[in-house]
C-alpha cells in the first residue's frame, strides 16, 4: 500500500463556528471541514493557514476579523453579481503573512448529506478553492516579501491596477488549482459571467451618458469598475476552471463561444487567457510584479474601448476623459462641430472602487437571466 503524502496543514489548526442553531451540526461540519483541509494539505501548501471560521453571520464575521494590521477598507461579502460564499484574506501574525479562511456556513450544509451528493461535493469544492487561495497568498509573499498588506501604493492609479491584477489572477489560479476537487461549479461560473458579459457594455454606456449630464466622474468610474473589473474577474473564474479541467472554452463551453462571437469583449477574453497562462507557466518563479502588468493593461484597454480614457498624472491623480463617439452620445444630444470631449482630473482620495482586500469565492448558483 502506497504511503500517503505528508500534509502541510498546521497540526494546531482549529475552526470556530458562529451562530449555529444546533451545536451538533457545528461539531460535525467543523470536523469535516478540518478533515478535508488536512487532505488538501497533501496537494497544496497550507503551512501558513492561520485559522478557519464557519459563520452564519458571515458579513459580521468578515467585519470582525483581526487582520493584524490597519487596512483602508472593511471586508465585505459579494452581493453585486453573486452571493459571497467564502473569503480568504491575508492576515499578519507576529510579523508573518498568513491566511484566514471564512465560510458562509449556509453553503457548507451539504457536508451533512451523503458524500457523493451534489450538495456535499459542491461544499467540498468551496473548501478546496479557499485552500488554493491560502497557497497563492503564500507563494506571492515568498516571491514578493513585504508586499501583501504591508505595501502602500505610491499613487492611487498604481493601487487600482494592483487590485485589478489581484482580483483577476488570484481567482484564475485558485480555480485552476482546485478544479479537480469536489464538484467545480463550472455552469454557475459561466452563468454569472454570461450575465455580466451581456450587461457590462450597456451599463458603462449609461454611466457615460449620465456623466455627460452631471459631470460626476467619481460615479462614472465606480460604475465602470463595477462592470469592467467584474467582467475581467469572472472571466478569470471561467478560464481558470477550464484550464484546470483541461477543457477548451471554445469547444466545451458552447454558450460562451456563441456569446463572445463578434462581441466587443472577445479579443480581451483571448488576451486575458494568454496572460494567465503565461503567468501560470512561471508559477512560483516570478521575479517581478511587472510580469502581472499585462492584466491591468487589458483592464485599461477595456475602459478605453468602452469610451473612457484613464491617464495617470505625475502628482498621483488620474485624468479621465470621455471622448465623443457615436455609441456614447445620446441621440437627442449630439456634440456641436469642434466640441471637445469632457474630462476631469481625479485625485487619489476622491473616489473608491469596490474591489476588496480579500479574495472571494463565487456563489454556487447563477443570479439568473
Amino acid at each position: 500500500m502506497s504511503e500517503q503524502p505528508q500534509t502541510t496543514t498546521p497540526s494546531s489548526l482549529s475552526a470556530s463556528a458562529r451562530n449555529y442553531a444546533r451545536e451538533e451540526d457545528a461539531r460535525v461540519i467543523g470536523s469535516n471541514v478540518l478533515g478535508l483541509i488536512q487532505i488538501f494539505g497533501q496537494h497544496m501548501d497550507l503551512e501558513r493557514l492561520d485559522g478557519v471560521t464557519l459563520a452564519y453571520d458571515y458579513a459580521q464575521a468578515l467585519e470582525e476579523l483581526d487582520r493584524g494590521v490597519q487596512t483602508s477598507s472593511v471586508l465585505t461579502a459579494s452581493k453585486d453579481w453573486g452571493v459571497g460564499v467564502a473569503m480568504t484574506p491575508a492576515v499578519l501574525r507576529d510579523g508573518v503573512l498568513k491566511s484566514h479562511i471564512l465560510f458562509n456556513a449556509a453553503f457548507l450544509e451539504g457536508l451533512l448529506d451523503e458524500p457523493q451528493s451534489r450538495a456535499c461535493q459542491e461544499a467540498v469544492h468551496i473548501i478546496a478553492h479557499e485552500c488554493a487561495h491560502v497557497e497563492i497568498n503564500t507563494v506571492k509573499d515568498r516571491q514578493f516579501p513585504n508586499k501583501i498588506l504591508r505595501y502602500r501604493p505610491k499613487t492611487w492609479f498604481e493601487g487600482l491596477r494592483l487590485e485589478v491584477i489581484e482580483a483577476s489572477w488570484d481567482e484564475y489560479a485558485a480555480c485552476r488549482i482546485s478544479a479537480g476537487f469536489g464538484a467545480a461549479p463550472s455552469e454557475n461560473y459561466q452563468g454569472v459571467f454570461l450575465k455580466i458579459l451581456a450587461e457590462a457594455g450597456h451599463n458603462v454606456r449609461e454611466a457615460i451618458l449620465k456623466c455627460r449630464h452631471d459631470a460626476d466622474y467619481d460615479a462614472l468610474l465606480i460604475e465602470a469598475q463595477r462592470n469592467i473589473g467584474s467582467l475581467i474577474k469572472y472571466a478569470s473564474y471561467v478560464l481558470g476552471t477550464a484550464d484546470g479541467l483541461e477543457q477548451d472554452t471554445e469547444t466545451d463551453s458552447p454558450e460562451i463561444s456563441v456569446a463572445l462571437k463578434e462581441h466587443w469583449f472577445a479579443p480581451f477574453f483571448v488576451r486575458l487567457q494568454h496572460s494567465h497562462r503565461v503567468l501560470w507557466e512561471r508559477y512560483g518563479k516570478w521575479e517581478s510584479l511587472k510580469e502581472f502588468e499585462a492584466i491591468a493593461d487589458i483592464w485599461l484597454d477595456m475602459l478605453a474601448d468602452r469610451g473612457i480614457d484613464v491617464t495617470p498624472q505625475v502628482d498621483g491623480a488620474i485624468f479621465v476623459s470621455i471622448p465623443f463617439r457615436a455609441d456614447t452620445v445620446s441621440i437627442r444630444r449630439r456634440p456641436q462641430r469642434g466640441q471637445r470631449a469632457r474630462s476631469r482630473s481625479i485625485s487619489m482620495s476622491s473616489c473608491r472602487f469596490s474591489i476588496p482586500n480579500g479574495v472571494k469565492a463565487m456563489t454556487l448558483s447563477s443570479p439568473g437571466p
